[in-house]
């Protein structure tokens, strides 16, 4: 492959990366008890990208024809209006392989299928009127080598799957999802019975949940929704091309304080979540990088292209969805820190007020700094008591009015895993956060 950089750098390249991907995927997904889908493919891909008179060019194919890609990226950098500037960032040369005890290569697609099908345990909950189940595995081979001395690979496995029942009482329907995601194999799949149960035992309760109230209230946030707030209304403003476009409200912030001295937020790409990113699409090493320490801003998410903007070092969060796609600075595992309440004295301060768990969706500004989050599960709370479950709860606010309200933070913290969408492009993502309470939080409901 180093003749091709070389290649590269004697037609004027300054810089220069060569990149290939390969991936087996399968993918069962079952209705009611009757198969939607159950497919199986294998996916090949080879990438040029380089700077060229200070202008960048990707080139990418399904064969590796790395001597036509280096002529086709020059000639897209030729036609890019944008210089661009890399710093040097120090490279490395290491192998990563992600551990899992049962290979997914190793179960036959008719066996994962039959062990879904075993999930439909509708009959064990007579309010569930449908069950929708998902099972998908990838494993997959990356690899990256530059003209700086970075040369890296990564062996990775990944395996999701997912419980979504839906409930029926008279006219009332409720649903209720539950996920599980795992940098690993088949061994997953030993959590999929109780996750289903989970998931059908909850969207029956919510048949008979009573109606959140709206108002200002103290809120305790659980973990998964703890994890989507630090990760949608402060992940996304830390990124550096939303600063450079004028969409963050935490423009100009840094080193400002912009949250209560509880409030301490992270995003690491070394732990081994679904997020887990040891390095980046750019060959730059994953690192865990300071966002907010104890309310102040600290720092902000760079790809190689924003570092050299900025006048600063990559962190490691130059992520694209695929080598045909252009590097952005995202997201790996984004977290509240871990702080030193426990969840039951978070509970025993709160006369009246709420318990959120849960991310049902939701949305967020990171311009004007508004968001809203859809809350899976509520417990309205009275006298550091939960009373009983609510439904149609949300979270509504400002980001720093929120953050600057964190009063108590506990010290279990947990991770959740899912996918974030950003320009067009997926990629895997972990969110975490302990219990938390948030002072005068601004509850939405549907009374």
């Amino acid at each position: 492959m180093d003749r091709f950089l070389k290649l590269a750098e004697s037609k004027g390249a300054s810089y220069a990366e060569v990149m290939s991907y390969s991936s087996s995927r399968n993918t069962i997904e079952v209705s009611d008890g009757n198969i939607k889908e159950m497919s199986s493919g294998d996916a090949k891909l080879y990438s040029i990208r380089l700077i060229h008179n200070k202008r960048l060019g990707l080139a990418y194919s399904y064969l590796p024809d790395y001597k036509s890609l280096v002529d086709k990226a020059i000639k897209n950098a030729k036609a890019n209006d944008t210089e661009v500037k890399f710093g040097r960032e120090k490279s490395f040369r290491k192998s990563f392989k992600t551990s899992f005890k049962i290979s997914p290569l190793d179960i036959f697609l008719e066996e994962k299928k039959d062990n879904l099908m075993k999930l439909d345990i509708r009959k064990e909950f007579k309010h569930i009127s449908s069950l929708k189940l998902v099972y998908a595995d990838s494993v997959s081979e990356y690899s990256f080598l530059n003209n700086e001395g970075g040369d890296v690979t990564w062996c990775d496995c990944g395996t999701a799957f997912v419980a979504w029942p839906f409930s029926k009482l008279g006219s009332d329907m409720q649903n209720f999802f539950k996920i599980e995601r795992m940098k690993g194999g088949y061994e997953l799949m030993q959590r999929a019975e109780p996750a289903v149960r989970e998931a059908m035992k909850k969207a029956e309760m919510l048949l008979t949940a009573k109606r959140a109230k709206g108002g200002s209230f103290p809120t305790i946030v659980d973990q998964h929704l703890g994890g989507v707030f630090a990760h949608e209304a402060i992940g996304h403003a830390c990124e550096a091309d939303h600063i450079l476009m004028d969409s963050s409200i935490l423009k100009g912030m840094m080193g400002e304080r912009i949250g209560g001295d509880k409030v301490s937020i992270v995003d690491d790409g070394t732990l081994r979540q679904w997020g887990w990113t040891p390095f980046d699409s750019e060959g730059v090493k994953g690192s865990k990088t300071q966002l907010v320490k104890r309310g102040i801003l600290k720092g902000w998410l760079h790809n190689r292209e924003t570092a050299g903007l900025f006048g600063e070092k990559s962190t490691g969060n130059g992520r694209a969805q695929s080598l045909g796609n252009r590097v952005i600075p995202r997201m790996t595992t984004t977290y509240v820190e871990k702080g030193d309440s426990s969840f039951d004295e978070i509970l025993s301060s709160v006369k009246k007020g709420y318990y959120l768990k849960g991310s049902a969706g939701g949305q967020v500004d990171p311009a004007g700094g508004q968001f809203l989050f859809n809350a899976q599960e509520g417990y309205y709370v009275e006298k550091g008591e939960i009373k009983h479950m609510v439904k149609g709860v949300s979270l509504v606010g400002n980001i720093l009015e929120a953050l600057h309200n964190i009063n108590l933070v506990a010290k279990d913290l947990a991770f959740g895993h899912g996918s974030c969408g950003k320009g067009g492009q997926y990629v895997p993502v972990s969110d975490g956060a302990p219990h938390f309470l948030i002072l005068n939080a601004k509850v939405g409901g549907s009374q």
